[in-house]
């Protein structure tokens, strides 16, 4: 029987699995977990472990929809459709009730429990000797991770939460709480810090072990979480500035201080090169967007184009063959699918806000280029939603689904991706960090025009002009604040960052224009505006919005984005004052209850 990666992950999460590089089949994780070895062919050597961490990974990805769900419908950029049951509708409208199916934490505690049994075992295996010292610490961390993972998720939406790092031998022995600590959101992260950082191992999987590998073409080297960004996150959420600016930046800068590639480059520097931007191919003409590549292609290219691969860094994708099915179909699209959320008016809105720098480059060579300032909205809207048939419908999740006629490629081809983490968020959280930790400047070069630009007397001067930049185009701070984007030609620079181009100046968009008496906050309401632009959709808002309100002591901050949505929709206006005014007493999470 041939063996891939694809069946691999698939079967896992169907509750079997396959081994990686084996030649034949066997039983790999067991549906209900156990807290020891005794079972035939579990857990006796690296391939075992391996099948075990894909069987983990199958778990996460049936989370996906209530990921995307919770994280986007509780906020202020996505609305319920006509098609949307009360259930939905409570979601959107901040009513949720216990017994609400979108809002059971189950499925997360699954994972939980089975992350448990792994590592407990995992803990066997290496004290027998049948997993070296190396191959255990980065499974262990591997899988450590994706349990804090969860945990963080779970404490941002309940906020009280049962805390258990040991093996039980299923999910309704967490029923009765009594059994277990229950934490509140800033004590579970402070255990989750103190636990995260002390793993043995914080990089990728190296090249060459069993689980970075590509087989019939599928590469795994996206699959597995990020730890550093993990680790950020959980800084950024506890206050701890610099450390998580640390750990971002440790991923901005992956392929290490020294090189001179193309991978070196671009790789998570939101690079001027490649097809990522936003570009026209008529002058003046609002109909001659170029959908073919650049910002929107970003969500539909193969995991192995290169543009993919300087994006994405952690990706989970859904086979056409294999359980489960894509959740985002059914969710987002009118044909094929239910149809049940869309964009908000008022993440419209924010779209239509915007303000482009307008780029044309003639087709007559010598023409050169015609810049033009004040091209309305933004641009990164059509490419996140569609009008069919007269609706908005979210597209970043059905480039892989729906043609160009907007009627689906196949009906039974549901293939497609989902985006956990790109360098997009690593630069937004970073910039976040960077912000409260004292270094403005470098936030808002980030989310801007780019650290060359924002730190130039003279921005707008290509590489080509002529000109000393030895002082220029570098934030002269130490790490992890130091960035050299110099890129000129007396003498000749081309150093690390000189192709970033910024969050917004990749979207052709104007920089944002600050008050002359600039403040930590005012940059921040930048970046978390630019959050909305940018990730839309992606399970990025509701922890954004939730994080600085409480980081503030701020309800309003999260009340009054809410409220927007609601008073702006034509299906929920009259819930907007009964929302806010929830929000506005710190009534922040959902009930919980295991059912």
């Amino acid at each position: 029987m041939k063996m891939t990666v694809k069946n691999t992950i698939a079967a896992a999460i169907m509750g079997t699995g396959l081994m990686l590089a084996a030649t034949s089949c066997k039983k790999l994780v067991d549906v209900e977990p156990k807290t020891t070895v005794g079972i035939a062919n579990m857990y006796r050597n690296v391939f075992d472990a391996d099948a075990a961490v894909i069987g983990v990974y199958g778990k996460v990805m049936k989370l996906a929809k209530p990921y995307v769900l919770l994280n986007e419908l509780r906020g202020d950029l996505m609305d319920i459709t006509n098609n949307a049951d009360a259930n939905l509708r409570q979601l959107s409208e901040q009513t949720a009730t216990v017994n609400n199916p979108y809002i059971d934490p189950q499925p997360f505690y699954e994972v939980i429990v089975n992350c448990n049994d792994v590592l407990y075992n995992f803990q066997k295996m290496v004290s027998a000797s049948k997993l070296k010292q190396d191959e255990f610490n980065q499974r262990y961390s591997d899988i450590a991770s994706i349990r804090s993972w969860v945990y963080l998720q779970l404490g941002i939406h309940y906020g009280r939460i049962p805390y258990v790092t040991k093996p039980i031998a299923q999910v309704s022995e967490l029923k009765d709480t009594s059994n277990f600590p229950m934490l509140s959101l800033p004590v579970l992260i402070d255990s989750l810090v103190a636990f995260t950082e002390q793993l043995p191992f914080t990089d990728d999987y190296p090249s060459g072990t069993t689980l970075q590998t590509t087989v019939d073409g599928y590469t795994t080297n996206k699959f597995f979480i990020n730890k550093n960004v993990l680790m950020g996150d959980l800084y950024l959420w506890q206050g701890q500035y610099d450390k998580a600016a640390d750990r971002y930046k440790r991923v901005m800068e992956i392929n290490g201080p020294v090189g001179n590639s193309e991978l070196w480059y671009n790789q998570y520097r939101i690079s001027s090169f490649g097809n990522a931007g936003i570009t026209y191919s008529r002058t003046l003409d609002f109909n001659s967007l170029v959908y073919t590549n650049g910002w929107r292609y970003l969500f539909e290219r193969p995991v192995t184009d290169n543009e993919f691969n300087w994006e994405m860094i952690w990706n989970l994708p859904f086979d056409k063959n294999f359980a489960p099915e894509n959740p985002f179909i059914d969710l987002f699209s009118p044909n094929g699918g239910s149809y049940l959320v869309k964009p908000s008016q008022q993440a419209m809105d924010y779209w239509n806000a915007q303000t482009q720098v307008y780029t044309y480059t003639a087709a007559t060579p010598t023409a050169g280029e015609v810049l033009r300032d004040n091209f309305p909205f933004d641009s990164r809207a059509n490419f996140t939603y569609r009008m069919i048939n007269g609706q908005p419908v979210i597209m970043k999740y059905l480039y892989n689904y729906l043609g160009t006629d907007n009627q689906p490629i196949s009906l039974l081809n549901k293939t497609g991706k989902w985006f956990l983490l790109r360098a997009a968020n690593l630069h937004l959280h970073y910039s976040e960090a960077a912000n409260r930790a004292g270094k403005y400047k470098v936030a808002y070069a980030l989310v801007n025009k780019g650290i060359g630009y924002t730190y130039d007397p003279y921005p707008g001067n290509s590489v080509s002009a002529n000109r000393d930049v030895t002082n220029y185009q570098q934030t002269f701070l130490p790490w992890p604040y130091d960035f050299d984007a110099r890129g000129g030609q007396a003498p000749a620079y081309r150093n690390t960052w000189y192709r970033n181009m910024g969050i917004r100046g990749r979207a052709n968009l104007k920089p944002v224009t600050l008050p002359a008496t600039d403040s930590v906050t005012n940059v921040e309401n930048m970046i978390i505006t630019e959050d909305a632009l940018e990730l839309a959709y992606e399970g990025e808002r509701w922890p954004d919005l939730l994080r600085v309100a409480m980081r503030r002591n701020d309800p309003s901050f999260i009340a009054d984005k809410v409220y927007d949505k609601l008073r702006k929709s034509g299906l929920s206006a009259g819930a907007a004052s009964a929302a806010r005014t929830k929000l506005m007493n710190r009534d922040w999470f959902l009930p919980f209850k295991l059912n």
